[in-house]
């Protein structure tokens, strides 16, 4: 373990300019793995390169078991990075991983020095890149089989008294000129998006405003977000009982497992307007005491909840994968890290993008909560705005 060896202080740096210098140390050969909370979280900010350890995982329990295999790894490894990279997709059919770097660039808390594990003090410089012109952007599902897609959902939800809600998605894959640099998409998700969590997982890049599981230092926190209107429009969320009722579910389908996930003295603060540059959601954010859980078990507890499947879990999540045409991959499933003690940090994997091995193209992926009274238009507008925001961070 070394101190970075740096021409500026990057003790106090928000996280978008720690990420925007900490990236450049990676080769240019190798892709970056990355995570920056906002800088109200105090969380720790790194960015690594290469792999010293994979630990796979599918099915249920899917994390918990990626975890285990780490953390018996880790104790026989103490010179390793303290954390691994985390990924896991909605399907439950398929794997997600662990990765544990062979370098690593962290900044446990703002004020402190960020450390290198695993390598010499200086590092590589990378230089600055710039972004290709983008070609084309191909739906991969259009407006009227989108149409198609919620009205076949609303009737469903209209005649089956169990079914509440289910969330649909649809993407877009986008083509360039040229390979784009994943790592400068991330810093500049994280410049815009300075109240979201920034990562770079094996290709799954974005910026996510939804927090669902922080576990650290005995405590627990979540934030829940359901009901979505573009800035402009944002008054109708706190008057619309669609919207708010879609937002009660999401916040139900975490408190109604917190004590199946080993968490106790829940405290619940919102709803509350959640203003981000492109669009504004309502918002709730849920704290607890952590018993024996780790954040891994916590995770496959809570996960997938109303906010990305539905309500209820598993008559929304059949219903998904029987009737969406898309491959949702790693959107919507946990991203973030662990640490060998149990601690970690995880989000839902929204406002992405999921890069080609030559990085030419990257299909953006969004979803919209669909109840009885869906617009299928409005939920249309809705998923281009969260498109919208990582297509943004393309141009130019």
């Amino acid at each position: 373990m070394h101190t970075l060896s740096c021409d500026v202080d990057l003790s106090a740096a928000s996280g978008a300019r720690w990420l925007d210098t900490a990236r450049r140390y990676c080769p240019p050969e190798v892709e970056p793995w990355i995570w920056v909370a906002p800088d109200t979280d105090d969380a720790p900010a790194m960015v690594g390169w290469g792999e010293q350890a994979r630990f796979t995982a599918g099915g249920h329990g899917a994390a918990a078991k990626a975890f285990n295999a780490y953390s018996s790894w880790a104790a026989q490894h103490s010179d390793a990075a303290p954390v691994a990279f985390g990924s896991f997709p909605f399907s439950r059919d398929e794997d997600g991983f662990l990765v544990v770097p062979a370098v690593l660039l962290l900044r446990r808390h703002l004020g402190e020095r960020t450390l290198v594990f695993c390598a010499d003090p200086t590092p590589i410089h990378r230089g600055d890149s710039d972004l290709p012109v983008i070609e084309t952007q191909l739906p991969d599902l259009d407006a009227e089989n989108w149409s198609q897609a919620v009205n076949a959902a609303t009737t469903r939800l209209s005649q089956d008294p169990e079914l509440e809600k289910v969330v649909l998605s649809r993407s877009v894959t986008v083509q360039a000129s040229a390979p784009m640099d994943r790592g400068l998409v991330a810093s500049r998700l994280s410049g815009k998006f300075s109240g979201c969590w920034t990562y770079c997982h094996d290709g799954l890049v974005g910026a996510t405003p939804e927090l669902l599981v922080d576990c650290r230092d005995g405590l627990f926190r979540c934030r829940v977000l359901a009901g979505t209107r573009k800035p402009s429009w944002s008054h109708e969320l706190l008057q619309d009982p669609k919207e708010h009722r879609e937002h009660e579910l999401a916040v139900a389908s975490v408190t109604g497992r917190l004590t199946e996930a080993g968490l106790s003295d829940p405290a619940i603060r919102g709803p509350f307007l959640l203003e981000l540059p492109n669009v504004t959601h309502l918002a709730t954010d849920i704290t607890a005491r952590v018993g024996t859980s780790n954040a891994a078990q916590i995770v496959d507890v809570i996960h997938p909840t109303a906010a990305v499947c539905g309500t209820p879990r598993e008559l929304a999540y059949q219903f998904i994968e029987q009737t969406e045409v898309i491959d949702r991959g790693r959107f919507a499933g946990p991203v973030g890290w662990m640490s060998p003690d149990g601690s970690g940090q995880w989000a839902l994997a929204l406002r992405c993008g999921q890069f080609s091995e030559d990085n030419r193209s990257v299909r953006v992926h969004a979803g919209a909560g669909i109840m009885p009274s869906s617009d299928p238009d409005k939920e249309w507008i809705e998923t281009g705005a969260k498109m919208e925001a990582f297509t943004s961070a393309l141009e130019g």
